[in-house]
């Protein structure tokens, strides 16, 4: 008897067999509601920081793709990385939720500190409003501390107009922290 072969070897057409990147993407999408569930029933993360947890869980499984086993004993492994991911989460100094007291206490900051600050904030406010050509020299002298003669020369005008516009600034200072 003769054995005839139907399809012969060369008849098959090859079958694409899928990337590593396709069956992950495909595994990740099967798996990533049920990793999710176990994390925020059993692993005791905030919903908030659960997603977070699935890719941590998903980059250790992509990390041992290729010796891990399917079925469910890949379920049954991506429990105990999700547990042992939300176990070590809790730890972590850093996601700590720190609450707060009902009422806050006092600063320690001195109140003379906050007059400063004040001050400070009103002066830059008017100095903003004194202009581009009287604030620089306003600005040099009384906060930098330099001459009429170097302000003069660093902007390029003569010395009467450099004290002229001192005096129209502090004029104008003097009339905008009085408003």
């Amino acid at each position: 008897m003769i054995k005839v072969d139907v399809c012969p070897e060369s008849a098959k057409k090859p079958v694409p067999l899928p990337s590593p990147e396709a069956l992950f993407a495909r595994f990740y999408r099967e798996h990533r509601g049920f990793v999710r569930s176990v994390l925020l029933k059993h692993g005791r993360v905030e919903p908030c920081e659960a997603d977070d947890l699935v890719q941590e869980v998903f980059l250790v499984a992509w990390q041992r793709w290729g010796g891990l086993v399917m079925g469910e004993q890949a379920r049954a492994w991506l429990c105990t990385v999700a547990l042992y991911r939300a176990a070590n989460h809790r730890n972590l100094a850093r996601n700590r939720w720190e609450t707060l007291p009902g009422e806050l206490p006092e600063p320690l900051v001195h109140s003379r500190m906050t007059q400063a600050i004040d001050a400070a904030r009103l002066f830059w406010k008017a100095i903003q409003k004194l202009g581009a050509k009287l604030a620089p020299v306003l600005w040099a002298y009384e906060m930098e501390g330099r001459s009429m003669r170097e302000i003069a020369r660093a902007l390029g005008i003569r010395l009467k107009t450099a004290y002229a516009r001192l005096r129209l600034a502090r004029n104008r200072l003097a009339l905008y922290a009085s408003a």
